[in-house]
């Protein structure tokens, strides 16, 4: 699912240009003839400028983090989901103590709040000037409007990661499909390469699956594989890339700090598999897990498949014998 409560931005981003979230700011603050203009991301981590304007006037440099328990006016725009406009703060017993007004020396504020397409608060479109304003309706009412073309890019971010998590999803299990997992584990593999640590691919597969969906239909088939999807996500590390290749075959690659661990890891998710086919009445199955890991060498996740692909048969084979 979408985050709404992750950064949005950074740097430049791919999905929309952020050139015409600088130009409505420029525009803006031309013409309300204010020195300065932002728009602000909160989250639960804090705010953070993703655009400011081009004209000085300002002390905050674009990106830096606040504290979410900074004492600023955009805050109070987010607390109350309102527009806030202050025209002499100085004047003020609510607003005459706040840093930006006695350190910034900031007379005037105006803010509204920015949504995401379900409501969530994205953050603030905002304007402060250090001399007192008069703002009519009619500047409301345009700053309101440029507000909403800022929430109609929002709205086609959100459309676009909706859809790219559809594409990079496997359908029946909800975590990555082998196109995705494929793109991702060569990423992380690349990663490791320049960053020097080890990586690990678990090749996952469950033993006599066919004869499982032959005795007791696809529905109960699916369900087992539903099941897999939740243990390996619910027992692996959120860093972890977990991935369905097709059929009962499963994948997970994962940065490895201690190999000697790596036996009990996968001790854990079959016994815990295991536990969970129970708890829903489902006949219990055995899992063969091969593992194959990262040499020195940059390498393709291609080869590193194929290894783990490998080792997880001569389990499998052995599992047959001990039978």
């Amino acid at each position: 699912m979408f985050e709404t409560d992750q950064w949005a931005f950074s740097g430049v981003d791919g999905k929309i240009s952020l050139h015409k979230w600088q130009k409505i700011i420029d525009l803006i603050t031309g013409l309300f003839s204010a020195p300065s203009g932002y728009i602000v991301q909160a989250t639960s981590k804090g705010y953070r400028v993703v655009i400011k304007s081009n004209e000085g006037g300002s002390h905050f440099e674009t990106n830096p983090i606040l504290s979410p328990h900074t004492p600023l006016f955009c805050k109070y725009v987010v607390q109350s989901n309102n527009i806030v406009y202050v025209n002499a703060a100085s004047k003020s017993e609510a607003w005459n103590t706040l840093p930006e007004v006695v350190e910034d020396g900031v007379e005037s504020y105006l803010g509204l709040p920015i949504h995401w397409p379900q409501g969530q608060i994205f953050g603030t479109l905002c304007l402060k000037d250090t001399k007192k304003t008069s703002y009519t309706d009619e500047y409301f009412e345009l700053i309101e409007q440029l507000r909403d073309l800022i929430e109609d890019d929002l709205a086609l971010i959100n459309s676009f990661e909706q859809m790219r998590e559809v594409a990079m999803l496997d359908a029946l299990t909800n975590i990555y499909n082998r196109r995705a997992l494929i793109l991702l584990a060569q990423q992380k593999l690349n990663l490791a390469f320049r960053l020097g640590f080890d990586v690990c691919c678990l090749f996952i597969d469950v033993n006599d699956f066919k004869k499982l969906n032959d005795t007791c239909g696809h529905e109960v088939g699916d369900k087992a594989l539903i099941i897999l999807a939740v243990t390996l996500k619910a027992h692996l590390r959120d860093a972890d890339i977990v991935g369905r290749l097709g059929g009962d075959e499963f994948v997970a690659v994962m940065q490895v700090n201690d190999k000697n661990k790596l036996n009990s890891i996968t001790n854990k998710i079959s016994t815990e598999y295991s536990k969970a086919l129970v708890k829903s009445d489902i006949c219990d199955l055995s899992l063969s897990i091969g593992y194959s890991f990262t040499e020195s060498k940059k390498q393709s996740f291609e080869t590193l498949l194929n290894s783990a692909d490998q080792a997880m048969y001569k389990n499998k084979l052995s599992k047959k014998r001990d039978k």
